[in-house]
């Protein structure tokens, strides 16, 4: 995670005109899922993940929420993430994960109507 949020903060550069937010709500047989990001330059979550139990076929599902975070610090991104409902962990953790993805390719996709400006109103995009 913390690899993987450096890695992305660092391939966005100054950030010059892409989308910012994205959002995606995923499906996935029992479960849905739902995530938000707004690549603003602050790392913070808001978490909602009702996992059933702690272990789903061996892999102890509260690091889901340490790797979240982790990377939501370290890509210096807003990450809202919820799992509405859902009967199998493991469907819930991979609409998880596929909501991630989803509103990552949103937030960074390039915002022509930018024309190389920062998506913000102050000016930059930091702490």
């Amino acid at each position: 995670a913390i690899c993987l949020g450096k890695a992305l903060n660092q391939a966005l550069e100054d950030k010059r005109s892409i989308t910012r937010m994205g959002d995606a709500s995923v499906p996935m047989d029992d479960a849905l899922a739902m995530v938000a990001v707004d690549i603003s330059g602050r790392g913070y979550t808001v978490l909602e993940l009702p996992f059933s139990d702690n272990d789903m076929a061996g892999f102890p599902t509260d690091l889901i929420r340490h790797f979240l975070e982790s990377f939501a610090i370290e890509a210096k991104l807003n990450l809202h993430a919820k799992i509405l409902y859902g009967i199998n962990d493991h469907h819930k953790a991979e609409a998880l994960f596929k909501a991630l993805g989803r509103a990552l390719d949103t937030a960074t996709r390039i915002d022509q109507r930018l024309s190389g400006e920062l998506p913000t109103t102050k000016g930059l995009l930091e702490d």
